[in-house]
């Protein structure tokens, strides 16, 4: 029997996270055979295999149930608000019924699963367990912004008064646009980042926001720069080991916040609070594992004590500890399955 990963690779824009999680579950399996498109499950015809079904079930629902040679452990698994009514379908519910109890990555899910006869429970995110493998020795001084939430409401008040700060502020604004990877370009970006550092420079020293380094987990360049779902996994590892060694990462994706806490990485979740509803679905469970600020009214506000302003070594916060044993429980239900798995063949 073939192990297999989930790849998402069928649309121009990359979501990196997403193999962050392929790379969470490739720690456990005894041989990795490829990859299987989660947007074409139903579709798949190769070989009998097993695969761990996690992450964010899915933009083409008319492409679920899986199809029969696929043999699924289902954890960290996420129903989205976009395609609960074809994955609550008598057909759907049928097949779920025949591989629990589902490990559900939020609680919303689980709760929705609950509610149609399916045992459910709330497991976590399968990349908390990416410290099992990945956890580093020490911290090397580097401090990473991750798409940090922030927006610039373009009205003519907002756009003079961005202008203003602009002016005043250029150099330091310079200096984040020459190495930001917003795909917008000269004054355009420049007047974006004015918004961003404006609000963040309330928080974070000048030092930090001038020196760290602002990563971009979804965009078309991984497309163009990575031809193959292999280069894609490479290239996910490649970020979860400079996370790793990290002494800081801000982001507002919860496949770098959650693999972060994962790595005993301290890391701030940053919210948006008026999110959509598929956005908001995904959190619950998992917001509170995080130290958040939210970005409430145009203006950043942490939701933690915070005495001062963040720089590379005062006013860090301390990750909460919420997560481990839902870590530790991923694991255990895995290698569980893993060893089941070799047992019959």
């Amino acid at each position: 029997m073939e192990y297999k990963l989930l790849a998402v690779s069928s649309f121009n824009e990359v979501n990196i996270g997403d193999y962050i999680q392929a790379l969470a579950a490739s720690q456990f399996l005894p041989d990795r055979n490829g990859f299987v498109e989660r947007e074409e499950l139903k579709s798949y015809t190769g070989k009998p295999c097993k695969i761990i079904m996690n992450g964010w079930f899915m933009h083409n629902p008319e492409e679920w149930p899986p199809a029969p040679q696929i043999s699924p452990l289902f954890i960290a698994f996420h129903i989205n608000s976009l395609a609960q009514a074809q994955l609550l379908s008598r057909q759907s519910l049928d097949y779920l019924k025949m591989h629990e109890p589902i490990g559900c990555r939020d609680t919303a899910t689980a709760d929705m699963l609950v509610k149609e006869g399916i045992k459910a429970y709330f497991s976590g995110c399968l990349t908390l367990t990416l410290g099992y493998k990945y956890k580093a020795a020490q911290r090397d001084g580097n401090i990473y912004f991750v798409d940090p939430y922030f927006v610039t409401n373009w009205t003519i008040t907002t756009t003079i008064k961005s202008a203003v700060y602009l002016f005043l502020h250029w150099k330091a604004i310079n200096t984040i646009a020459r190495k930001h990877p917003e795909q917008k370009t000269g004054l355009r970006k420049r007047f974006i980042l004015a918004n961003f550092y404006k609000q963040y420079v309330r928080v974070f020293t000048k030092s930090v926001l001038l020196n760290a380094t602002y990563i971009c987990q979804q965009n078309t360049d991984y497309r163009k720069k990575f031809a193959t779902d292999e280069a894609l996994l490479n290239e996910a590892e490649r970020l979860v080991q400079l996370y790793a060694k990290a002494t800081l990462v801000v982001t507002s994706r919860i496949h770098c916040a959650l693999p972060c806490l994962g790595l005993n990485t301290p890391v701030i979740y940053t919210e948006n609070s008026s999110q959509s509803e598929a956005s908001r679905c995904r959190l619950g469970g998992l917001r509170e594992l995080f130290n958040v600020m939210l970005w409430k009214d145009g203006k950043l506000q942490p939701e933690f004590p915070l005495n001062g302003k963040i720089s590379s070594t005062d006013n860090i916060p301390v990750n909460k500890q919420k997560w481990m044993p839902l870590a530790e429980n991923i694991k255990e239900c895995i290698e569980k399955w893993i060893r089941q798995t070799s047992a019959k063949h």
